[in-house]
């Protein structure tokens, strides 16, 4: 059957329509996969600084933090560990930093430090044109620290 003049200019508008649609449809997605790929590390680094100091809070609560013994040190660092437990976070996402014996450092500062160090698992970045999206730090991490005691001098 024929096609007349008009009916082949219709087809073809339909077609030139989904084109249109397709590349605005990736534009929008790659708009909006960057925002919600650059909002999540934000997210994340602004929780786990949250969580180290609730932590470190957490574990100062006690009197005994001048002069702890072993045992003290462990109640301390269960303290932490129940108080990372209980965020939001999944366990995995939820590491101890480097150097640091659990999640609490002890001594003259205490520090608590929670990290993630392969934040492309969290959020997997895609590479268009050889850039890639997002692009994320090496780790997201947040740490706490408070001098409990000075050092003597000067009263």
């Amino acid at each position: 059957m024929p096609h007349s003049a008009g009916s082949g200019s219709a087809y073809r508008q339909r077609g030139a329509a989904a084109v249109e649609f397709s590349i605005a449809f990736i534009i929008f997605f790659l708009i909006l996969y960057g925002l919600v790929g650059y909002s999540i590390p934000f997210l994340l680094s602004a929780t786990y600084q949250e969580l180290a100091t609730e932590a470190l809070r957490d574990a100062i609560r006690s009197p005994d933090t001048r002069a702890p013994t072993p045992e003290q040190i462990a109640l301390h660092q269960q303290r932490v560990q129940q108080s990372v437990r209980n965020s939001w976070l999944p366990s995995a996402w939820a590491q101890p930093c480097e150097g640091y014996d659990g999640f609490l450092k002890t001594g003259a500062v205490w520090s608590v430090c929670v990290r993630h160090s392969e934040p492309e698992r969290i959020m997997p970045p895609f590479s268009i044109l050889g850039w890639k999206v997002p692009q994320l730090p090496d780790e997201i991490r947040g740490e706490a620290r408070i001098r409990l005691y000075g050092n003597g001098a000067g009263g």
